[in-house]
C-alpha cells in the first residue's frame, strides 16, 4: 500500500520566534528600527535593536519623513546633526580629517605611545581609514566622491572626508558606525538617482561590538567608507517598501568590503546564522531589513569567485542610473548570466557549507559558515511525500529533505527566482515518488519529483543526493533511462556554448569513460551525446552509473541508467 507523508512549511513558521519585519499593509516593508522609533522609542533604543550600521536607519527615516511626528523629526535633525570636536588630524596621506574630543565622553583613549602628540587611537584610526581609501579608490578602482584636492571650503582648507570619533553607543545605539548624507545633491537634478556629500562617524572604543577594538575600528572603516563612495559616486536611492526594496545591496557591498580589505577580521561572520536557520529562508534575497542585508555579504564571495571582484564594481555602475535589482541583473548579463540562473547557484553555494562544505568549488570559507536547516524535519520516505507552502515570497529558498529506504538523504533546494517583484503570494507543492509517474523528473536510486506552483519559470529545483548533485534543472537527460537498443545515444541538453567534459563512472565509482565533448545543436537546444560506449569503445553492461559534467567553473553530477539488450 502507498504511504504518503504531507509536510505543511507554513505551519512551522507559525512557530517562529524571531520577528524580522513588520508591514504596515501589503507592499510597504518597514524596518524593526524604524518601527520601534515612530512608536515612541529612542534613536538609541530602535538602532540597539539588530543594528550594525546606522545608514539604512537613515535612509529609512528620511524616505518616510512625512510620517514622523514633529517631535520625532525634530530629534532625528538634533540626533544627526555633523558634530562638534575639540581638535582634529589629516590623515597621513592626507584623504581625511579626523575629528575628536580631547576631554569628556566622547573622547577616546588618549594613550600617546608614539609621541606625536595625537593619540594611538586617533592615529589607528586615520591609518585604517587611508588604508580602505588605497585598496577601494586606487587598487579596486571604485570612484572617488569628490577628488582630493580639487575644491576648498569658505575657510581655505581643501574638503577632505570626515571622520568623527565619538561614543556611538551613547548617541546611536548598538552599531559599529554611521554613514550621515548632507547638504544639497551634488550632481544634477536631471540625473535619475542623486548623489551627496557624506560624513562618517565611529566609535571611540569598540568594546560594545561582536568584534572588539582596534579590529573592529578596521571593518567599520572599510564599511562605512565604501558607504561614502556609492552615496557621493553612484547614487543614493531613497526608495522603500516591499516592491522595490533598495537598500539590501549597500550593506551586502560594504559587508563584503570588510572581508575584502581585511580578510583576517571576519567580522561578518557574527551575520550569518540568520540566512541560514529554518525560519528564515521565506525572506528574499532583496530584503532591506534586520542582519540579512549583512548575512549576504557571501553573494559578493560567489560573485567575486565566478566572475572576478570587478563585477561588484561593475554593478554600482549601472546603479548609477538604474533600480539595484536592475543593475545587478545588467551586470549578470554582461558576464552570460541573469540574475535569476545566479539565485539559484546562491542556493547551491549556500548548501555547501559547514560539514559539507566543499573549498575548491563553492565557498572558500564554507567550513566556517553554519550548514544550512530545513524548513521541516527530516522524514523518511515511503512511497510519495510532499512538502508545500503558501504566500512564500519571491526570491527565496525553501529547503526541504527526506531519507530512503537504504537511509540515504535526497535534499531539495527549492528557489523562488523571480527578480521583477517582491509579492508573497506565491506558493509550492513539491512531491517525492518511488515511482515514475508522467511529468516527473528522475532523480537516481528509484525516485522522481514533481513541482506544482503559481509561477513554474519562476522556480528552479535543485535535488542533493546525500552530499552530490544528482540531478539539476540545469541539465535534462535523454532518454533516461538509456537504451542501447532504442537509441544510440544519451543527450546532455545544457545551456552553455562551451565544450563540455563528460565523465561517466560505475556504481562503485570506477572510471568508464571520459572525454572532452563539443557541443550539437538538436531539436533546437544544445546538446552533448555519449554513445553508451567506454573508453575502449566498448558498450557498458546494463546498470546505474554515474555522469559528471564540467563546463567553466561549473560541475554537475546525476545518474542514469542503461539498459543494454
Amino acid at each position: 500500500m502507498k504511504s504518503r507523508t504531507i509536510l505543511h512549511a507554513g505551519l512551522m513558521l507559525v512557530m517562529c520566534w524571531y520577528p524580522v519585519y513588520a508591514q504596515s499593509g501589503r507592499g510597504e516593508e518597514h524596518s524593526d528600527a524604524f518601527r520601534l522609533f515612530i512608536e515612541g522609542a529612542t534613536i538609541q533604543e530602535a538602532l540597539t535593536h539588530r543594528a550594525k550600521c546606522g545608514l539604512p536607519f537613515i535612509t529609512e527615516v528620511r524616505a518616510n519623513w512625512d510620517r514622523l511626528s514633529e517631535l520625532q523629526q525634530m530629534q532625528f535633525t538634533q540626533q544627526f546633526e555633523r558634530p562638534v570636536t575639540d581638535t582634529y588630524m589629516i590623515s597621513p596621506n592626507g584623504y581625511f580629517r579626523i575629528h575628536y574630543d580631547t576631554s569628556g565622553t566622547h573622547a577616546p583613549d588618549l594613550t600617546d605611545t608614539g609621541g606625536n602628540g595625537i593619540p594611538d587611537y586617533i592615529d589607528s584610526t586615520a591609518a585604517a581609514f587611508d588604508y580602505s581609501y588605497e585598496i577601494l579608490i586606487n587598487q579596486l578602482g571604485y570612484d572617488a566622491p569628490v577628488k582630493f584636492g580639487e575644491v576648498e571650503t569658505e575657510t581655505g582648507d581643501t574638503i577632505r572626508y570626515d571622520v568623527y570619533v565619538r561614543d556611538v553607543v551613547l548617541l546611536y545605539g548598538n552599531v559599529y558606525g554611521l554613514t550621515n548624507p548632507y547638504g544639497d545633491r551634488i550632481n544634477d537634478d536631471e540625473d535619475p538617482v542623486p548623489r551627496y556629500r557624506a560624513y562618517i562617524v565611529v566609535d571611540n572604543s569598540y568594546d560594545h561590538t561582536p568584534t572588539t577594538g582596534i579590529d573592529g575600528l578596521k571593518v567599520t572603516a572599510a564599511h562605512e567608507l565604501h558607504h561614502v563612495i556609492q552615496i557621493g559616486s553612484y547614487g543614493y536611492w531613497l526608495t522603500m517598501g516591499a516592491q522595490r526594496p533598495t537598500r539590501f545591496f549597500y550593506e551586502i557591498t560594504s559587508t563584503w568590503l570588510e572581508d575584502v580589505i581585511y580578510p583576517d577580521i571576519n567580522d561578518y561572520y557574527y551575520y550569518l546564522p540568520v540566512l541560514f536557520i529554518r525560519t528564515i529562508h521565506n525572506f528574499p534575497f532583496s530584503h532591506s531589513s534586520g542582519l540579512f542585508m549583512y548575512a549576504r555579504a557571501i553573494w559578493g564571495h560567489m560573485m567575486e569567485r565566478r566572475y572576478g571582484g570587478d563585477i561588484m564594481r561593475e554593478k554600482w555602475e549601472y546603479i548609477r542610473k538604474m533600480h539595484p535589482i536592475d543593475a545587478i541583473d545588467r551586470a549578470l548579463r554582461d558576464h552570460g548570466s541573469t540574475l535569476e540562473q545566479e539565485l539559484a547557484e546562491f542556493n547551491l553555494w549556500k548548501f555547501y557549507t559547514g560539514a559539507r562544505a566543499r573549498p575548491e568549488n563553492y565557498f572558500i570559507d564554507g567550513a566556517d559558515y553554519p550548514m544550512l536547516t530545513e524548513k521541516t524535519d527530516v522524514v523518511q520516505h515511503m512511497g510519495e511525500t510532499m512538502f508545500r507552502d503558501v504566500d512564500v515570497s519571491t526570491q527565496t529558498l525553501h529547503f526541504h529533505s527526506v531519507v530512503t529506504d537504504e537511509q540515504d538523504t535526497v535534499f531539495f533546494l527549492i528557489g523562488n527566482v523571480d527578480k521583477r517583484i517582491q509579492s508573497d503570494d506565491g506558493f509550492y507543492e513539491l512531491t517525492v515518488f518511488s515511482q515514475q509517474r508522467p511529468n516527473t523528473i528522475p532523480i537516481g536510486n528509484g525516485l522522481w519529483y514533481s513541482l506544482e506552483s503559481n509561477n513554474p519559470s519562476a522556480w528552479k529545483v535543485i535535488p542533493v543526493y546525500t552530499d552530490r548533485v544528482v540531478s539539476d534543472e540545469r541539465v535534462s537527460v535523454y532518454p533516461n533511462p538509456f537504451d542501447t537498443g532504442q537509441a544510440s545515444s544519451v543527450a546532455f541538453v545544457i545551456d552553455t556554448d562551451k565544450e563540455v567534459e563528460i565523465t561517466i563512472l560505475s556504481s562503485d565509482m570506477r572510471l568508464v569513460y571520459r572525454d572532452m565533448v563539443s557541443p550539437e545543436q538538436a531539436f533546437g537546444r544544445t546538446v552533448f551525446r555519449w554513445n553508451g560506449r567506454d573508453n575502449r569503445n566498448r558498450l557498458v553492461a546494463s546498470g546505474v552509473y554515474v555522469y559528471v559534467l564540467q563546463y567553466g567553473d561549473t560541475i554537475t553530477k546525476g545518474k542514469i541508467t542503461v539498459i543494454r539488450e
